[in-house]
């Protein structure tokens, strides 16, 4: 599963989202990134309720914009370093509970013009779970490149 902030169909995915950035003494650029983003994974159980027991498991990548007004034309953004952070915001479920987000990474790129990727795993119990949200938070390092 693929959402992209960039997307005009999926833009509306994205909400209370908050991005600031500013110059380090090294002429580097930190960037903070953090919103919402409605991603609505439902199990298998959630329309049979003879789904075998167990776990559901989906990929997900979310294209996140970077700061509208951090780059000029013809520059790009080379990440140096992030720090990450998903959590669940929103949930649903039938009997046996079960959400997880198994793990998240920021997709390094030799740059970037817009936006980052930030791939994750996410499960559901098959009983009929639903994620509905997920929150992020993403500290980024990096050079503005021409």
């Amino acid at each position: 599963m693929q959402i992209s902030q960039l997307d005009p169909k999926q833009a509306e995915k994205f909400s209370s989202t908050h991005a600031i950035h500013y110059k380090l003494s090294d002429g580097r650029q930190m960037v903070l990134l953090s919103g919402i983003v409605s991603v609505d994974l439902k199990s298998p159980g959630w329309a049979n309720e003879n789904t075998s027991p167990g776990w559901f498991i989906q990929n997900l990548s979310l294209n996140i914009s970077l700061p509208a007004d951090m780059l000029q034309d013809g520059q790009s953004f080379r990440l140096v370093e992030s720090v990450p952070f998903l959590s669940i915001n929103a949930m649903a479920g039938f009997s046996n509970v079960g959400w997880a987000v198994n793990s998240f990474e920021l997709t390094m790129q030799d740059s970037a013009i817009n936006s980052i990727q930030l791939k994750t795993e996410l499960g559901v119990l098959n009983s009929g779970e639903t994620l509905n949200r997920l929150g992020y938070h993403i500290s980024l390092i990096g050079e503005l490149v021409n």
